[in-house]
């Protein structure tokens, strides 16, 4: 089975530091963001995967020199939405294709989820479900889906993976959604190619997704941060080391205070400094900071 994961996005809400790297080689837990959501489809035998590339995209290319797979690179030259980005990836066969954002992380059964002879879309329960795709059920199977309503009618928000049982008619979907120039803020979404499907008596079941990452944004990066970190650093012997921590390799902290809940990745030079809940980015050098709650670079003074 094939999968699609768009990574062509700008970042731009977690700039400057994606002005230099691909949002999703950002790292967390001492590990760009994107092996978190490789190593489990590799674990379950996908490794077909085709990437939807754009912003920074010789650095994915680059990055997927590392693994052994059928990897596949297309370029969205026109931001257009995620349904157009998916479109580029797809192609006229019957196979079934698992699509997984490039910055949602998921901790779940990939071959459960990939197992149902309806298509299948992974949602989460959300306080505030104006702000996503979300879907409407009737007997377990979804009814209707919305984009960005202003009054939706549930709760359940398409939280980023999504399994078809055949490529060839998701296809035709996003294409007949060109074709009608039907747009959600100006853009082509997934979700209303899957409304017209619905339309067209496609089934859709469910998939509850609940441990779910979102790396698109600072405070959920940080969250992540938070959630998947586990201790890995040798011993600094001047510095106070609360774990969870995280510290590359090549990296020299003295006098200071680091954690809990920090990622300090390879070739950083921290001196007399607090650092506490943060990602620190490679090739750091600070000194005589408080940095709290931040994705840091450079001297300190670079961060979102």
């Amino acid at each position: 089975m094939k999968a699609i994961i768009p990574v062509a996005g700008y970042g731009t809400r977690l700039k400057p530091h994606t002005e230099r790297y691909q949002k999703t080689l950002l790292p967390i837990a001492g590990k760009p963001a994107l092996d978190f959501i490789l190593e489990p489809l590799f674990d379950t035998g996908i490794t077909n995967i085709t990437f939807i590339v754009g912003h920074l995209k010789e650095q994915v290319i680059e990055h997927m020199k590392k693994y052994d797979g059928k990897f596949s690179f297309v370029e969205q030259k026109e931001r257009l939405g995620l349904g157009h980005a998916v479109l580029t990836g797809l192609e006229n066969n019957d196979d079934p294709v698992l699509i997984q954002l490039g910055d949602t992380i998921f901790d779940i059964d990939y071959n459960e989820f990939c197992s149902s002879t309806n298509n299948v879309i992974g949602i989460i329960e959300v306080d505030d479900p104006s702000r996503f795709g979300v879907v409407e059920l009737k007997d377990d199977k979804v009814a209707n889906f919305y984009e960005k309503h202003p009054n939706p009618p549930s709760n359940l928000a398409i939280s980023g993976l999504y399994y078809f049982t055949n490529e060839r008619i998701l296809k035709s979907a996003i294409e007949e959604l060109v074709k009608r120039d039907i747009k959600t803020n100006n853009e082509y979404q997934i979700t209303d190619a899957l409304q017209i499907m619905v339309k067209q008596s496609v089934d859709f079941s469910v998939f509850p997704t609940p441990n779910y990452y979102d790396v698109g944004v600072p405070e959920s990066f940080l969250y992540s941060n938070r959630k998947l970190l586990t201790t890995n650093h040798k011993d600094f012997p001047s510095s106070k080391i609360i774990e969870p921590v995280f510290v590359g390799n090549n990296c020299n902290l003295e006098n200071s205070i680091i954690g809990p809940y920090v990622t300090i990745m390879n070739n950083c030079e921290i001196y007399n400094s607090k650092i506490e809940d943060s990602i620190i980015l490679e090739d750091s050098n600070i000194a005589d900071k408080q940095i709290i709650g931040k994705i840091a670079a450079k001297d300190g003074s670079e961060f979102c």
